[in-house]
């Protein structure tokens, strides 16, 4: 019989395990790396909110009636198989929210301010209401882009890769739903017009124009 110890280490190998101890891990290294240390512990947590890659909520969480609400900070796991630096430029965007919530004066639920936008550009993601350069800075829906060879782009370059997130959604169910019925339909072209149809494999159509049966096509 294995011993509590033996069996407490194995946790740390569960997919739970090593995807929310990379988790925090890459939390640590940014709040060190780019906010002095200052931020104060949250709770993690992964949620697939529609149209967004990331979110932060102060005070969502509590311990017991008589201790302090601690907020969240969430990430959308169906966005996790971009490039490991998008996906955790997402996990920094939001803990500028949270820097700001501890220490600067937020705007109403969902507004991106000039401070959190000053911030950003302080750590080297320019917020953007495009994605791109030369879009608005402020707003009420906000991404960014990452400055290349400024703060986050140096930190990320140095993070150790054992804090690299190790799991990746397989997808959103929509998402899913759309590839499978996309592996259900197949196109036939007929081989004189070259017209074109789609439908379910197997079937044969004949042309109406040139009455020639239509051919499956391969990819």
């Amino acid at each position: 019989m294995r011993s509590t110890k033996a069996r407490r280490t194995d946790r740390t190998r569960t997919p739970t395990g090593e995807q929310f101890s990379a988790y925090e891990g890459a939390f640590n290294y940014f709040n060190e790396a780019l906010f002095s240390g200052k931020l104060s512990p949250l709770m993690l947590n992964f949620s697939r909110k529609a149209q967004s890659k990331g979110f932060y909520c102060p005070g969502a969480w509590r311990r017991g009636m008589k201790e302090a609400a601690v907020a969240e900070l969430s990430l959308n796991p169906d966005v996790l198989d971009r490039p490991a630096r998008d996906a955790l430029s997402t996990l920094v965007h939001e803990m500028c929210h949270h820097w700001q919530f501890c220490f600067g004066k937020p705007s109403r639920r969902g507004y991106h301010n000039k401070e959190w936008a000053t911030k950003m550009i302080e750590i080297g993601l320019h917020p953007s209401d495009t994605g791109e350069p030369g879009g608005n800075i402020v707003g009420q829906h906000m991404t960014h882009y990452i400055v290349d060879g400024a703060s986050f782009d140096r930190s990320f370059s140095a993070m150790p890769q054992e804090i690299l997130l190790p799991w990746t959604s397989a997808g959103s169910l929509e998402s899913a739903k759309k590839k499978r019925q996309a592996r259900q339909k197949t196109s036939y072209a007929c081989p004189i017009c070259e017209a074109k149809v789609w439908g379910k494999p197997g079937l044969s159509i004949l042309c109406g124009e040139c009455q020639e049966p239509f051919e499956e096509e391969t990819a």
